[in-house]
Protein backbone atom coordinates (compact mmCIF):
# COMPACT_ATOMS: atom_id res chain seq x y z
CA UNK A 1 0.00 0.00 0.00
CA UNK A 2 1.61 3.25 -1.07
CA UNK A 3 -1.39 5.56 -1.56
CA UNK A 4 -2.23 8.06 1.19
CA UNK A 5 -5.99 7.92 0.60
CA UNK A 6 -5.91 4.11 0.65
CA UNK A 7 -4.14 4.17 4.03
CA UNK A 8 -6.77 6.52 5.44
CA UNK A 9 -9.62 4.42 4.04
CA UNK A 10 -8.12 1.15 5.32
CA UNK A 11 -7.56 2.53 8.84
CA UNK A 12 -10.42 4.92 9.69
CA UNK A 13 -9.70 4.80 13.44
CA UNK A 14 -6.24 6.31 12.95
CA UNK A 15 -5.31 9.95 12.46
CA UNK A 16 -2.98 9.97 9.46
CA UNK A 17 -0.91 13.04 8.54
CA UNK A 18 1.59 13.47 5.73
CA UNK A 19 3.89 16.47 5.54
CA UNK A 20 7.28 17.83 4.48
CA UNK A 21 9.06 20.51 6.48
CA UNK A 22 10.98 21.83 3.49
CA UNK A 23 9.87 21.85 -0.15
CA UNK A 24 11.47 18.92 -1.94
CA UNK A 25 12.76 17.51 1.35
CA UNK A 26 11.98 14.34 3.21
CA UNK A 27 8.31 13.50 3.73
CA UNK A 28 7.01 12.47 7.15
CA UNK A 29 4.06 10.16 7.69
CA UNK A 30 2.58 10.58 11.14
CA UNK A 31 0.03 8.16 12.55
CA UNK A 32 -1.82 8.74 15.80
CA UNK A 33 -3.69 5.82 17.35
CA UNK A 34 -7.01 6.11 19.24
CA UNK A 35 -4.96 5.66 22.44
CA UNK A 36 -2.98 8.81 21.58
CA UNK A 37 0.26 7.06 20.60
CA UNK A 38 2.15 8.80 17.78
CA UNK A 39 4.37 7.00 15.29
CA UNK A 40 6.35 8.62 12.47
CA UNK A 41 8.16 7.38 9.38
CA UNK A 42 10.23 9.39 6.90
CA UNK A 43 10.81 8.77 3.23
CA UNK A 44 12.00 10.54 0.10
CA UNK A 45 8.37 10.87 -1.02
CA UNK A 46 4.88 9.95 0.20
CA UNK A 47 4.95 6.45 -1.29
CA UNK A 48 8.30 5.72 0.37
CA UNK A 49 7.14 6.90 3.81
CA UNK A 50 3.93 4.88 3.52
CA UNK A 51 5.85 1.79 2.39
CA UNK A 52 8.05 2.08 5.49
CA UNK A 53 5.00 2.28 7.76
CA UNK A 54 3.12 -0.50 5.98
CA UNK A 55 5.73 -2.85 4.54
CA UNK A 56 4.53 -5.36 2.00
CA UNK A 57 3.87 -8.76 3.47
CA UNK A 58 5.47 -11.72 1.77
CA UNK A 59 3.02 -13.42 -0.49
CA UNK A 60 1.76 -16.77 0.60
CA UNK A 61 3.65 -19.58 -1.10
CA UNK A 62 1.75 -21.15 -3.93
CA UNK A 63 -0.08 -24.26 -2.90
CA UNK A 64 1.89 -27.19 -4.16
CA UNK A 65 -0.01 -29.81 -6.05
CA UNK A 66 0.46 -33.34 -4.76
CA UNK A 67 2.97 -35.33 -6.68
CA UNK A 68 3.61 -39.02 -6.93
CA UNK A 69 6.24 -38.55 -4.21
CA UNK A 70 3.75 -37.24 -1.60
Amino acid sequence: MTDFDAVRAAHPALIVNLYAMTPGGAVTLEIITPAGETFTWQGVNAADAIARAFPATPEEPATAHPTIFD
